[in-house]
């Protein structure tokens, strides 16, 4: 069949019609004329694959990656970068327009630059193949360079390649490098004890000229040789992380992201504040240091323990799921509750826990303003209208946003 793309949708994937039947295209472009067979089909819609472009799209772009379209890292290599951060911004509007209030929504915050932004990786080996996985398999696509990682992961990316003879049992690595590429953290799983790990290490920590730590764990065992943890920055405040600890992923805007955080948080910031899924601190750093009277919540125990460690001693920190942690604290009062939970959103529990908190206002962090819609209509039945809307382009080449919502009692 031919189709014309008309959008990009969630997930990455270009969006045409079919005797009215919507068609979900991987890889299409808007305004892309294409020839397309059906893979998948529905009642009410289809996914295709491309057969053909009869006409490209005026915004198509050649992808700086040869093996774009069969890796599965990214999306939207193929498009110009302005029209990637409109269908965003459209994204969002879309996902949130049942609780949209009118002028709530603020132009998408760019990458600037879109590229060698990304600070982790998970890679995969299989048969001598160093990677990420093929999209919808688990078909490894090898590569020796990636233009959305840091140049720092790139040079260790070519060093693992040159110590493959020692990585003959290593399914899985993980490259997490500072934000200024002056660090990184080297972890791996591996079916048994590595014998070569102290070459391993001095070849890594050589190649990729920064401080390097390598962990790698077999069969329930661990081995570390260099350092845990890394210090990093967020806002000039400095931050610890680890290698089990989640941190905003593009360097570039991570500190565009906790300034719009504190300065949306700041109308509240006299009373007292619940901060829930706080990690590490990448938030809660900045609004004590602003003067914050903050109750932290983070169930993940690694993050919690540095989540301590970033923080005064006399910040409250909660090791607890949010669950757990808002029964305890139900008879508390919060003039702000901020939350920050994982694609999938908030559980009924929590949902129903912040509503009867009955805080004054809700900031709320996604990325996935699909899981963020449904918490929010729960919220805005209970009486609050979203008032602030701000995407920022976390992730660029790739059909995935970040938002930040505000939501105000009455």
């Amino acid at each position: 069949m031919r189709i014309e793309i008309h959008s990009l949708v969630l997930g990455g994937y270009g969006l045409g019609r079919w005797e009215g039947k919507v068609v979900f295209v991987p890889y299409g472009v808007p305004g892309d004329i294409l020839d397309v067979e059906i893979t998948e089909d529905h009642r009410d819609y289809a996914f295709g694959r491309i057969l053909g472009i009869v006409a490209p799209s005026p915004h198509r772009v050649p992808p700086p990656c040869p093996v774009f379209g069969r890796c599965g890292g990214c999306q939207w290599l193929h498009i110009d970068y302005g029209i990637q951060l409109e269908h965003k911004e459209t994204q969002a509007r879309r996902e949130l327009r049942r609780v949209l209030e009118e002028g709530a929504l603020r132009p998408i915050v760019p990458s600037d630059p879109s590229m060698e932004y990304r600070t982790r990786a998970r890679l995969r080996l299989h048969k001598g193949e160093i990677g990420f996985y093929q999209e919808k398999s688990h078909r490894v696509v090898a590569m020796g360079h990636c233009p959305v990682l840091t140049p720092g992961m790139n040079r260790a990316i070519l060093v693992l390649y040159r110590q493959l003879k020692n990585l003959k049992r290593v399914s899985e690595i993980d490259l997490f490098a500072r934000g200024d590429d002056g660090a990184l953290l080297v972890s791996m799983k591996s079916r048994e004890k590595l014998g070569a790990i102290h070459d391993l290490f001095h070849t890594l920590k050589e190649g990729s000229r920064v401080p390097l730590g390598l962990r790698v764990s077999w069969k329930g065992k661990v081995s570390h040789l260099g350092p845990r943890t890394m210090e990093e920055q967020i806002l000039g405040h400095p931050l610890t992380v680890g290698y089990d600890t989640f941190f905003q992923n593009n360097r570039f805007l991570r500190d565009s992201l906790a300034a719009t955080v504190v300065e949306q948080a700041s109308p509240w910031l006299e009373g007292e504040v619940l901060e829930l899924y706080a990690g590490v601190g990448t938030f809660t750093v900045p609004l004590v240091k602003k003067g914050a009277r903050v109750t932290a919540v983070e169930g993940h125990g690694p993050s919690a323990r540095l989540l301590r460690e970033n923080l005064p001693p006399e910040t409250g920190v909660l090791e607890s799921s949010c669950e757990k942690a808002l029964e305890k604290l139900k008879d508390r009062s919060f003039s702000l509750v901020i939350l920050d939970p994982p694609r999938t959103g908030c559980t009924p529990a929590v949902r129903q826990a912040i509503g009867e908190l009955a805080p004054q206002a809700i900031l709320y962090i996604s990325c996935n303003p699909s899981t963020m819609a449904r918490d929010l209509e729960a919220w805005k039945a209970a009486g609050y209208r979203l008032s602030f809307l701000q995407p920022l382009d976390m992730f660029p080449h790739t059909g995935h946003v970040e938002v930040v919502g505000v939501m105000r009692r009455g």
